[in-house]
């Protein structure tokens, strides 16, 4: 495989890569110019308004004068203005997140403060909206079925930053988005931040500080207290959170909508907060009868640990209790991460995509200074044509600068060009796996580690796959429920013992044997109930908080904590928890999500039903691999309903949703 060859050529040199730069040409980040220096972000950012306000001029000048000279529609206009932000914006927020050098994210996080005040400024500009709702009559017989939905996802942009609004309340909304952005970005920031001990309580634990709260230790007081005292009620991060919380309620009170959990909840799947919340509960009433099952195996795993151990489960036995079952079950296979090196799994995962998509990756170096340095590499994607599809930038390193958990970060979108071309994709994939030294032919990395990478490859790739014409509509610009199921079924991918055959192997090229395949993966598939019960009880608490419980929130009549063990004790009465633990104040997800991290569950759920009915009895078919690339490269350009109905024949129930998530782990029910 032509990939397979370069990567070889390259793997060998990755220290020199790291250290040195494999090529002696230089580019700017991306290969932007200007962004050779931290400096360069001003001179992008003074670029981008000088265009957009000259697209600005131009879709304005349209709207009054229809035979103006442009031959573009409104709606094409919209979409300039749009990619030329975006280009800029998303991969100024990839840079203040990802790069390892202190300056350059300094200056693109200022950057992002000015794009996100231009883009809240746009959307509260009376003439673009009427430009482009007018457009829909004006330009009636020149607009097609694409054409009309992206023109109604900007006008629902418009109408969710109160466009309609006398200009004070406009000004107002400008506000209310930047004490949200801020407030968000404060709540993030400081929630993997480890937590300090007392002077008695370092000599007590022999350890200075807690990075995380999961130790490693058979002793259940230590575990619980390390637990309780990473996840302690922290009054900043209550402040910021309530801030975050009180903001997007008034903001979205001010545009017309109940609460910030109704207004999120525009072109998805279920369509509503009352949707959204009968399914979550629906979710716990279906799963309840069957957790206690696995609850009364962790006691018996805990029993058997630890003699003197005694019900009922803590919530922080959890962690430990399940992993002390499956380190167990998988004892007697030896040491399976022989097979977890990751040259290996990108081998495997190529193989994967040429087999059910038809396309392959060429990797290698990127070019000196067109990403941060480090362990990084660029895989360059092909179709079968040998057409180009777009770059794909891995960073396996693990920095304190670096934003924790394993993400990915769209910089550019698909587009159609006016020459006739596709503008490329961009993703960058943010792996916490190595250090600077290590080089990439000896990075091993967890099972849990290696789902995760095939998860933020299926985003990347659906990234890769998008052919639309408008970027507004892009890849994953999509809601958030349909852009998480393709990220989704690539896990189903690796849950299946045809796949971990290919993708598993170790340094010989002996892969994993079926039987150990299908050890592996019981073992990844066991407690499925309880980490469903979970995710419930996640996607619950921040679907309520945005919702009728944010103005108790904002007027101090309830902390978040308290909503939080509420929902908990609730949905798993088994386990024990301290009342005044925040596992809130961690969650950094209710940033990005907002109202919407319930949609891990919906993508999961038709994840499971598209790999049921599409790849269960072939994984690699490609007829089936042909029709899901084609779904996905539509991006948002349809409504999620449409493309699902195209891969699965029908439109998916919440009932059959909830269906889904059971028959994965209790198939004859």
């Amino acid at each position: 495989m032509r990939s397979r060859v370069s990567f070889y050529k390259f793997s060998g040199y990755a220290n020199l890569v790291s250290k040195r730069w494999y090529s002696s040409k230089r580019l700017g980040l991306f290969g932007v110019d200007v962004l050779s220096k931290p400096a360069g972000f001003q001179v992008l950012t003074e670029k981008v308004q000088k265009n957009s306000d000259n697209l600005l001029k131009l879709i304005v000048n349209k709207f009054k004068n229809p035979a103006s000279h442009t031959s573009k529609s409104t709606v094409e206009l919209f979409d300039d203005l749009s990619n030329e932000i975006c280009c800029a914006a998303d991969l100024a927020e990839c840079v203040r997140n990802m790069h390892s050098e202190k300056e350059f994210a300094l200056e693109a996080h200022h950057s992002m403060r000015e794009f996100t005040n231009l883009v809240e400024t746009l959307n509260t500009d009376t003439r673009l909206y009427l430009a482009l709702k007018n457009s829909l009559e004006t330009e009636a017989d020149r607009l097609d079925e694409v054409d009309i939905r992206t023109i109604r996802l900007f006008l629902a942009d418009f109408e969710q930053s109160g466009v309609q609004l006398p200009v004070r309340e406009r000004e107002e909304f400008v506000k209310l988005s930047n004490e949200i952005y801020d407030a968000g970005a404060s709540f993030a920031q400081a929630a993997d931040e480890p937590v300090q001990l007392s002077s008695s309580e370092k000599r007590k634990y022999g350890v200075d500080e807690i990075p995380h709260p999961y130790p490693d230790t058979s002793d259940r007081e230590a575990r619980e207290f390390f637990y309780n005292k990473y996840f302690q009620h922290n009054r900043e991060q209550e402040n910021q959170l309530r801030r975050l919380v009180s903001c997007r309620d008034r903001l979205a009170k001010l545009t017309g909508f109940p609460t910030f959990s109704h207004r999120a909840q525009q072109f998805s799947i279920l369509g509503s907060y009352e949707n959204v919340k009968n399914f979550l509960e629906g979710v716990i009433k279906e799963f309840q009868p069957l957790v206690g099952n696995e609850l009364e195996l962790l006691i018996s795993e805990m029993s058997a640990q630890d003699e003197k151990f005694q019900a009922p489960l803590l919530e922080s036995d959890l962690h430990y209790a399940i992993c002390l079952h499956r380190r167990r079950n998988l004892f007697n296979l030896g040491d399976l991460s022989r097979y977890f090196y990751f040259e290996n799994l990108l081998f495997g995962l190529e193989f994967l995509l040429e087999k059910i998509y038809g396309i392959y990756i060429r990797t290698s170096a990127p070019i000196s200074g067109e990403i941060w340095p480090g362990n990084v590499i660029k895989l360059e994607v092909f179709n079968h044509e040998n057409t180009f599809l777009g770059v794909i930038f891995i960073d396996t390193d693990y920095r304190p600068s670096k934003t924790m958990g394993d993400c990915h970060y769209t910089v550019r979108c698909s587009k159609l060009l006016e020459n006739g071309e596709y503008q490329t994709p961009i993703v960058v994939l943010s792996l916490n796996w190595s250090s600077p030294e290590d080089s990439f032919e000896n990075i091993k990395v967890t099972p849990q580690q290696a789902g995760n990478f095939f998860h933020e490859m299926g985003h990347a790739i659906h990234s890769m796959l998008g052919r639309t014409r408008y970027q507004h509509v892009a890849g994953t610009r999509c809601p958030t429920d349909m852009a998480e199921i393709p990220s989704n079924l690539m896990e189903y991918f690796f849950n299946d013992y045809r796949i971990l055959t290919q993708v598993c192997k170790d340094k010989s090229g002996r892969p994993i044997s079926e039987d150990e395949a299908k050890a592996l993966i019981d073992s990844r598939y066991s407690f499925g109930c309880l980490e469903t019960l979970q995710q419930v009880i996640y996607s619950l608490f921040d679907l309520e908080i945005h919702g009728p419980l944010a103005e108790n929130i904002a007027q101090g009549k309830l902390t978040t904590t308290e909503i939080f063990h509420d929902i908990s004790t609730k949905a798993l009465p088994q386990v024990k928890r301290e009342k005044s633990a925040a596992w809130q104040h961690r969650f950094s997800h209710l940033v990005p999500y907002g109202a919407k991290y319930y949609s891990y569950l919906v993508a999961k759920a038709s994840a499971s039903l598209i790999w049921h009915s599409q790849f269960e009895k072939d994984p690699f078919c490609k007829i089936n691999g042909a029709k899901w690339a084609e779904v996905q490269s539509h991006g948002g350009e349809y409504p999620s309903s449409f493309l699902l109905k195209k891969v699965l024949g029908h439109i998916p129930e919440p009932h059959q949703l909830i269906g889904a998530l059971k028959r994965d782990f209790y198939p004859s029910k």
